[in-house]
């Protein structure tokens, strides 16, 4: 692992356990240990090392689920990949979701990071989902019409998942309302 690696490794640590506001580039460097003016070698300051931090596990949550999508056959089978691993990922970083949801404790230049690096990942969910959906109609596996709206449904039955299941703490299963969505999508309600 290279030292700007570790940087941003020890300042997650430090902001999950103090909060972003709180930490200093002096609370970094103790953390690496390491002088600040060493930081400034890697990072220009605290907003570079959110967004390195940003950009790390952003990159590394869509290529999880990438990979996850990529081991599946089939239309369905892909898209329950998608929303299962999706899912899983952002449980995996809940801390740091929780960390980043009360923007309140946020300075607004860091809130503004944080909104340019979830559309960024919108944006990979969105086109990893049309590629699915794309190769199901190229290869005449499914015969809807590609549009806006039908990704839209994948992305926000995923993302609601999510919320409803970890971050409101319901009792849902997840496997099953997948599995539903995945049903009513290709099968259409009866």
């Amino acid at each position: 692992m290279g030292k700007k690696q570790e940087i941003i490794e020890a300042a997650e640590a430090v902001f999950l356990k103090f909060g972003i506001r709180k930490i200093t580039l002096d609370d970094i460097a103790r953390a690496c240990g390491m002088k600040k003016t060493a930081l400034y070698y890697y990072f220009k300051n605290k907003d570079a090392i959110i967004v390195a931090m940003l950009e790390n596990n952003f990159a590394e949550l869509f290529n999880k689920v990438k990979a996850e999508v990529d081991k599946e056959e089939g239309v369905q089978n892909r898209l329950k990949a998608f929303m299962r691993s999706r899912i899983n990922e952002m449980r995996a970083n809940l801390p740091l979701i929780k960390l980043f949801q009360d923007e309140d404790n946020l300075s607004m230049k860091t809130v503004r990071l944080l909104e340019e690096n979830r559309t960024i990942i919108v944006n990979k969910d969105f086109c990893l989902i049309q590629e699915i959906l794309s190769k199901g109609i190229e290869n005449k596996k499914i015969s809807y019409e590609l549009n806006d709206s039908l990704v839209l449904m994948i992305m926000g039955a995923t993302y609601g998942a999510f919320v409803g299941k970890f971050i409101e703490n319901s009792n849902w299963e997840i496997d099953k309302m997948i599995d539903t969505t995945i049903d009513v999508i290709f099968n259409g309600i009866k």
